[in-house]
């Protein structure tokens, strides 16, 4: 047992075991997200102004690559759940390694979609 380091090994794991570290890796981001998303959320209850400063500290083109990597963290984690979940249902299990590479591919594209988008809104 390696533990969570063990995640990173890459020397003897398949492909499947290192997009199944992957995928257990931006679950945490996400879960981290969500307290830190819902912690803004909360300080609506202190008042409105202290809600938008921390609003002001997230939203500037400083923060974009961090916004960034957690679309790609959502993304990734989105695509790999519906690969593993076809998966779990017996369907394309024969093209299981060709489909992680498809739903990583679409996690890249819809990543430097919304990426790209995001910079627009944000410089103008």
């Amino acid at each position: 047992m390696k533990g969570v380091s063990g995640w990173f090994t890459l020397k003897g794991k398949s492909v499947n075991s290192i997009a199944y570290s992957f995928h257990r890796l931006t679950g945490i981001v996400l879960l981290l997200y969500l307290i830190a998303h819902l912690s803004f959320l909360t300080s609506l209850r202190i008042g409105e102004e202290t809600y938008t400063a921390f609003i002001s500290i997230t939203v500037r083109p400083e923060t974009l690559p961090l916004d960034s990597l957690l679309f790609l963290a959502t993304f990734y984690h989105a695509f790999n759940g519906l690969r593993v979940v076809l998966n779990e249902f017996g369907l394309l299990y024969e093209a299981r390694k060709v489909l992680i590479y498809l739903m990583t591919l679409l996690a890249l594209l819809f990543w430097l979609y919304s990426t790209y988008m995001m910079y627009v809104f944000l410089t103008g």
